[in-house]
């Protein structure tokens, strides 16, 4: 009987090792999936939704620093936004044409 069973064991010693390396790699896979999914779930970048906020001109200052860039100063809450050059110049130009015309 033990030497049936050692035999048995001899012969099953290949296979139950490559089912045990096939159970671990896996495994090892369903591992790494599960974390990558995770990760990506919970630490993937968030877009900003983009809201318009449409003010009165009673309600905002602009202004013209010495890099033309264009800010607009909220007076009510003290927040301000500076766009870019071009942005500035541009407004900056229409704004003095509408001066000048009246």
């Amino acid at each position: 009987m033990k030497e049936k069973f050692k035999l048995l064991m001899e012969r099953s010693k290949p296979t139950f090792k490559k089912i045990m390396v096939m159970f671990v790699l896996s495994i090892t896979l369903i591992c790494g999936f599960s974390i990558g999914y995770l990760y990506n779930k919970t630490y993937s970048p968030k877009t900003p939704s983009i809201k318009m906020i449409s003010l009165d001109k009673s309600e905002v200052n602009l202004a013209i620093d010495e890099n033309n860039h264009l800010m607009v100063i909220n007076k009510n809450t003290g927040d301000y936004t500076i766009y870019e050059d071009s942005i500035g110049v541009s407004i900056f130009n229409m704004y003095a044409r509408n001066i000048i015309s009246k």
